[in-house]
């Protein structure tokens, strides 16, 4: 999928838009899509918006099936002032690491499916800044 470009959009009001829950009705099924929890890992112009998901059926106040959950990566740039966004899942595999760890333990990968290589890339990543946080407070000042 490609890029989108909301007429006027700020960073902060694409943030708002796309970690916005939201609800549905048809043919007497409720859907709802919550917004569990979000974060943004970037600059002034351009960053990843993290985000984890949980979709819920219901008709006549009961459950029909299991509750949904999975992870969305949203690029963000600005380009000629407007902010836009590129929607990607976890299973696009996408080549971006910053999600948070804890975001993988609210979609346990057992329940909710998932992809276990990306999954795997996000953890070496993490590993990685620990490491590089530890040589930087090992280094003398000069």
């Amino acid at each position: 999928m490609g890029w989108l470009f909301p007429y006027g959009a700020t960073r902060k009001s694409l943030i708002e838009e796309r970690s916005k829950s939201w609800s549905r009705e048809s043919n007497g099924t409720t859907v709802e899509t919550t917004c569990l929890a979000h974060c943004y890992r970037g600059g002034s112009f351009s960053g990843v918006l993290w985000a984890v998901w949980e979709r819920t059926f219901t008709k006549d106040g009961q459950q029909t099936s299991l509750p949904q959950r999975w992870i969305t990566c949203d690029l963000l740039r600005c380009q000629s002032g407007e902010w836009g966004y590129k929607d990607m899942s976890e299973a696009c595999g996408s080549y971006y690491f910053s999600c948070p760890l804890k975001y993988l333990e609210l979609v346990p990968i057992e329940q909710h499916g998932g992809n276990a290589e990306w999954r795997e890339l996000v953890r070496q990543h993490h590993q990685q800044q620990r490491e590089k946080r530890k040589q930087r407070r090992l280094q003398p000042v000069s």
